[in-house]
């Protein structure tokens, strides 16, 4: 599935991590993947990340929700619903679906 076709829009942006000695950029999302459908865990995970940077001014309210994303060679673009960007330089990326246990406090992700 291309970058553009992933079922980003709407989806809700929760974590960012990032993995400096491996490279890599995670978010935690959750994703509207089928229509009519709740939305399910999943996350998208840029590999051999050379640059990463985002804002978040909130321009237009605030909002975790994704509005569009777009992929230009090895650079990615997310703009989200508030007006902020989201921009990663990486080699490439997964989307996949994620387990997702909540025990109280902690969330554990399972791969």
């Amino acid at each position: 599935m291309s970058f553009e076709t992933l079922p980003l829009h709407d989806a809700l942006l929760g974590r960012i991590e990032i993995d400096w000695d491996t490279a890599l950029v995670w978010l935690d999302l959750q994703a509207f993947s089928e229509v009519s459908e709740s939305a399910l865990p999943y996350c998208l995970l840029f590999r051999v990340v050379t640059d990463f940077r985002y804002s978040r001014i909130n321009e237009w309210g605030p909002s975790n929700s994704i509005l569009d994303a777009k992929m230009l060679g090895d650079e990615y673009h997310i703009q989200m619903q508030s007006g902020d960007s989201i921009f990663i330089k990486a080699s490439g990326y997964e989307f996949r679906p994620t387990n997702k246990i909540k025990t109280n406090e902690l969330l554990v992700l399972g791969n």
